[in-house]
């Protein structure tokens, strides 16, 4: 972005969300915060039209990163099951086209949100919904970034990942105003 800090990412995959990275420092990407968009649905029909909001997901360096993965496995940091275990301590989320029940290590918070981050994102209330989210770039000058998406599926439409758009089975481009 021409700020030079902030990086705007979504990703190819189901259940997928909306992402910003805001760097401590210009053309420095080596510590800073991230971000997951929580997407507030005002229309249904024709692809959907929304408000986001930002949820924070936490703050890191690159070398904190770095430590916690090498230091971590996935069990070191949350408990996943992939049917109801009927505990209230677990958290349904959407994740990969299916549900998961999710329960997070306390004070593991920073390495959750960088090491599993979709899951820790729609624990944290992030819209998980997208599908095939291509890429997304700015456009500077008129302050609106746009997002493509190859192939609106199930996650979009079913409203399980906070989405739940009336629209083509086809792809879409989402404009963002910044």
């Amino acid at each position: 972005m021409p700020d030079e800090r902030t990086v705007l990412m979504g990703d190819d995959a189901t259940n997928g969300g909306l992402f910003m990275f805001v760097a401590d420092r210009a053309r420095d990407l080596s510590a800073g915060t991230l971000y997951v968009a929580k997407w507030l649905q005002k229309t249904s029909a024709n692809g959907g039209s929304a408000d986001i909001r930002w949820i924070r997901l936490g703050h890191a360096t690159s070398d904190e990163i770095e430590a916690l993965a090498d230091s971590l496995t996935a069990a070191d940091i949350l408990d996943v099951q992939t049917s109801d275990p009927g505990d209230p301590s677990y958290t349904k989320i959407p994740f990969s086209g299916h549900d998961n029940w999710v329960k997070f290590v306390p004070g593991k918070e920073k390495a959750a949100a960088f090491l599993e981050t979709h899951r820790f994102a729609a624990y944290m209330g992030g819209s998980m919904g997208f599908t095939k989210m291509e890429g997304t770039t700015v456009n500077a000058r008129d302050k609106i970034a746009y997002s493509a998406i190859s192939y609106v599926q199930t996650a979009m439409t079913n409203g399980s990942g906070g989405i739940a758009i009336q629209g083509p089975q086809a792809g879409m481009v989402y404009a963002w105003t910044l």
